[in-house]
């Protein structure tokens, strides 16, 4: 008589094993994959519920029902009185306002102000040193001094700080009742189109919201991806500003809304379209070059033509030509028509099809979220387009408002901050029923910075420009402009100027450098929010100041451009040796990528080569001009997924705009050794710019299969990639 086989017998059949068996055969055929990723999209395949929370899991601890911290200042006792206390500020400054110690209110005549929002709340460029909220108190203060109401004093809590988001703002605006405040002002809005919806866009690298996009790509194609970002954007800020109206309400304290205006006359944001049907994408770059061309030439209604074509063909998914149009007409002297395509250039820089990084700005749907949340839950509201409009006397704002795309000038500050006051006076019943910023202003004192602070702002306004200007002609006059103003503010700024420069072309990490190290000791001190943390040339910023310099006679200032040469060419000869142009600090303009890969997120596969997201790819070349120079380069035309025709065209290659190399390239590696002459070659800085041939008519097809891969959790692109280079060795 035999006996049964143990359970762990090696013949028993396993129905596990046989059912994995099953599923792997399944899994292994062509669809598997999309079938599984399917199944992840609609929840049949899930992650396990996790286990209930009991109820003594819910209740929350004792030490929860005591004070609680306020954004990054932690309640402390001090003297037995309590204080909410921040960390020492970083040395180079952080994203807080710097007042060490914010104590509880104690009874009195004093009316507590809590003021909320993101870096153009915060003074970013000008602060510490000046911040809207110290502006704001100073208003108020002067205000109840002529008014003979000095009884009555005013105290602004500045807990704005930049990169803010809308759940921490209501979680601060709430853990702030412990202040006691009066009323609460939001001055937000502009962070919106880039911090709240960064998963809807093909570059997010969670496979579920991959999943999400592709299937939205799928459906609607790229007007219904942008829809979904829009709609996530209206779920999340209504949501927001409905927590902080019930805040307000628990608390009996009224709240001030700040709709925010951003530069529409100075800041462009040139932007790559996604693939186009057929051969709807080499058109419109096509167009583009036209439009650039005859923006140069001076050809604005031909600009305007272009502009138009391009957006037959992209159709609102890309703001390139809505700046291009705007250009021609502040040039044509049409400004509402310009405003029109400004605003519309802000609009369609969608998160959800960009591909070169953007900058934060307030669009028309995030005006409309905060003008409708004032109406429904009763928020005053200042309304800062309307208001700049009817100061400035022109609808397009400009560099004299704005340090950048969306940062205040002092004159932006103080007229913002006077019809904030305004209202916060109307509230307290203390205005009278015509006051208004603009009759303010008349009563109130010019905002006071020193001269050093103010020239680190404006020389911080041409280095934030440098790194984050995307434009669609040159740059230099924007940059150089306001290195200018930085010397008029206070002329030591020069030495700071070449510093500057010093740390740029040293080889190491800025920060490390005996020039930061110099500059952190005097009184022109440039913090991260100035650009210490960006390790690029800045070529364009020092093509400004030198420019700068040369408009200023004194022989001090001769001597600063002949040091700048100098820094430039002894970075050449302390690099002796080859090159890689591909990498920082030698790309000419190192946001001319696809935004992660310049971004380098921590959940992002860092990639082996430079990717060309533009028709041109620069870079920066050192040279003493004494010799030639030989480059070596290793690039290929990127296959395109779900496309068989096999790609083949010509790159050519410049230096300082004259062709040095013609050769044709392909899908597999091709390797060129180029020798440049010396009568090619300038003294210091070379422009060398591979010109890729255009992409194929593929486009329908090119979109379709990122769509699908998207839909499986895949990574793919949207925007074609014109070339792909391994290697670029100079030397």
């Amino acid at each position: 008589m035999t006996s049964s086989p143990p359970p762990n017998d090696s013949r028993r059949p396993d129905p596990r094993r046989q059912a994995c068996d099953e599923l792997a055969e399944l899994l292994s055929r062509d669809d598997g994959l999309r079938t599984a990723r399917l199944l992840q999209l609609t929840e049949v395949l899930a992650p396990a519920s996790p286990a209930p929370r009991t109820p003594d899991q819910d209740r929350e601890s004792p030490a929860a029902e005591g004070p609680r911290p306020i954004s990054i200042w932690q309640p402390r006792r001090v003297a037995g009185e309590l204080v909410f206390v921040r960390p020492e500020p970083l040395p180079l400054g952080d994203h807080h306002a710097v007042r060490r110690r914010l104590p509880a209110k104690k009874p009195g005549s004093t009316v507590r102000i809590g003021f909320f929002g993101e870096s153009v709340a915060a003074g970013y460029l000008y602060a510490p040193y000046l911040t809207p909220a110290r502006v704001l108190e100073e208003q108020l203060q002067r205000v109840s001094a002529t008014r003979g109401n000095g009884g009555v004093r005013y105290e602004v809590i500045d807990l704005a700080r930049t990169n803010e988001r809308l759940e921490p703002l209501a979680a601060t605006i709430k853990s702030a009742l412990q202040l006691a405040p009066d009323l609460v002002v939001i001055f937000a809005g502009n962070n919106w189109n880039l911090l709240e919806t960064p998963e809807v866009s093909p570059y997010y690298p969670a496979v579920e919201a991959r999943q999400r996009y592709g299937l939205a790509l799928g459906t609607g194609g790229l007007e219904a991806t942008i829809e979904l970002a829009r709609r996530q954007l209206r779920r999340r800020a209504e949501a927001a500003l409905s927590a902080v109206a019930e805040i307000a309400r628990e608390a009996r304290i009224p709240v001030i809304l700040v709709v925010p205006e951003v530069n529409l006359a100075d800041w462009e944001s040139r932007q790559p379209v996604p693939w186009l049907p057929a051969d709807g994408t080499a058109r419109w770059h096509a167009l583009c070059q036209e439009a650039l061309a005859a923006l140069v030439a001076e050809r604005y209604q031909a600009v305007a033509a272009a502009a138009g074509a391009m957006r037959a063909l992209d159709r609102g998914v890309c703001g390139t030509a809505d700046r291009l149009l705007a250009r021609a007409r502040i040039a044509q002297g049409r400004p509402e028509e310009a405003r029109r395509a400004s605003q519309a250039e802000v609009d369609h820089s969608h998160y959800a099809t960009l591909g070169f990084l953007g900058a934060p700005q307030a669009t028309t749907t995030d005006r409309e979220i905060l003008r409708r949340a004032a109406a429904e839950h009763g928020f005053a509201c200042v309304d800062l387009p309307r208001i700049f409009a009817e100061h400035s006397g022109s609808p397009l704002p400009g560099r004299r408002l704005f340090l950048d795309y969306c940062h205040l000038t002092r004159e932006g500050i103080r007229l913002a901050m006077a019809a904030v006051a305004a209202e916060v006076l109307r509230l307290g019943g203390d205005g009278d029923p015509g006051m208004s910023g603009s009759s303010l202003l008349a009563d109130l004192p010019e905002t006071e910075v020193s001269p050093e602070a103010d020239a680190v702002a404006k020389l911080g306004a041409a280095i934030h420009s440098a790194h984050r200007l995307v434009a669609v002609g040159d740059k230099g006059p924007m940059l150089e402009y306001w290195c200018r103003q930085a010397l008029v503010a206070s002329p030591g700024i020069a030495a700071t100027m070449v510093e500057l420069i010093a740390a740029r072309v040293a080889p190491c990490p800025a920060v490390l450098t005996a020039a930061q190290g110099r500059n952190f000791a005097s009184p022109y001190r440039l913090q991260l929010q100035h650009g210490w943390r960006w390790d690029y040339l800045d070529v364009d910023l020092i093509a400004a100041i030198r420019r700068a310099l040369e408009r200023e006679q004194p022989p001090e200032h001769r001597a600063m451009r002949e040091a700048i040469d100098r820094l430039l060419l002894d970075n050449h000869s302390r690099r002796a040796g080859r090159c890689e142009l591909t990498r920082p600090p030698w790309l000419w303009d190192p946001l001319e990528r696809l935004y992660p890969e310049v971004m380098e997120f921590e959940d992002f596969t860092r990639r082996a080569t430079y990717r060309a997201a533009w028709p041109t790819s620069g870079f920066c070349l050192l040279h003493d001009a004494a010799t030639g120079v030989g480059l070596e380069l290793t690039v290929r035309l990127p296959a395109i997924a779900g496309c068989c025709a096999k790609r083949e065209g010509e790159l050519i290659v410049e230096v300082n705009g004259t062709a040095v190399e013609r050769f044709t390239v392909g899908e597999g590696w091709s390797r060129r050794r180029i020798r440049v002459p010396r009568r090619a070659l300038r003294r210091g800085i070379n422009p060398v710019t591979l010109c890729w041939p255009p992409p194929p008519p593929v486009g329908d097809a090119a979109l379709s299969e990122a769509g699908r891969r998207l839909e499986e959790g895949i990574e793919a692109d949207i925007h074609p990639i014109f070339g792909e280079v391994f290697s670029l060795l100079a030397g």
